[in-house]
């Protein structure tokens, strides 16, 4: 961009790549897809590496596209705290390229907790982006039925006791074949009792995708 350009884009919106600081981007493209580098998967069951010795005749997997820390973190907070809803579709564009896409007939979103303020879902905004990718629909039909507490401060047994049955679907998706997305993983027990309840609405559940994950901690 020529720099008086540069500086009245600047100007006009403050904000700077976090990678490489261009000025007036949010992040750039090519910044944000160096940023990804997928992390081995796990099986959607119970969040082991996979292939896992439980869910051998079950191997769905978990696909992460990078670490939960650094720059991706930061753009992860930016998404979710600071409004800034259209990372969360360049977000999900980059995972589209890094990753395999799935046999799937549509992506959906975690949905937001009952009590969100948000109003956006970040979820949605990386399927968005993923489906603009893959061609395939981004379908926001999943709901929280429990009033369940963010799980930003859910310790890992409080998550794991999460039934299917906190989730309902607004929409009959018996016979499609679906994927989850979520903008963190971190135990997985969210991805997982969302694809459980899918499946007893006769849904096939193909994977799961996010953009991060939290390591586990030994």
């Amino acid at each position: 961009m020529v720099p008086w350009l540069a500086l009245c884009a600047h100007m006009l919106w403050p904000v700077s790549c976090p990678v490489c600081g261009a000025v007036a981007e949010l992040v750039c493209g090519p910044c944000l897809r160096s940023l990804f580098r997928p992390q081995p998967p796990r099986c959607l069951w119970c969040g082991e590496l996979a292939p896992c010795k439980v869910h051998k005749d079950n191997p769905v997997r978990v696909r992460v596209g990078a670490v939960y820390q650094g720059v991706m973190k930061d753009l992860i907070l930016m998404l979710k705290y600071a409004r800034y809803e259209a990372i969360g579709f360049q977000i999900g564009e980059a995972l589209g390229e890094r990753l395999t896409r799935p046999e799937a007939d549509a992506l959906v979103p975690v949905p937001l907790h009952l009590r969100s303020p948000r109003r956006y879902n970040q979820a949605g905004a990386i399927a968005k982006g993923l489906g603009s990718v893959w061609d395939i629909e981004a379908w926001d039909v999943a709901s929280w039925v429990e009033d369940v507490p963010s799980h930003a401060g859910m310790g890992a047994a409080k998550r794991l006791s999460l039934s299917s049955e906190a989730f309902a679907f607004n929409e009959d998706i018996s016979g499609l074949r679906v994927a989850f997305v979520d903008d963190v993983c971190t135990t997985g027990a969210t991805l997982s009792r969302l694809a459980r309840a899918a499946q007893n609405h006769g849904a096939e559940v193909v994977g799961a995708f996010a953009a991060a994950h939290v390591p586990p901690a030994y």
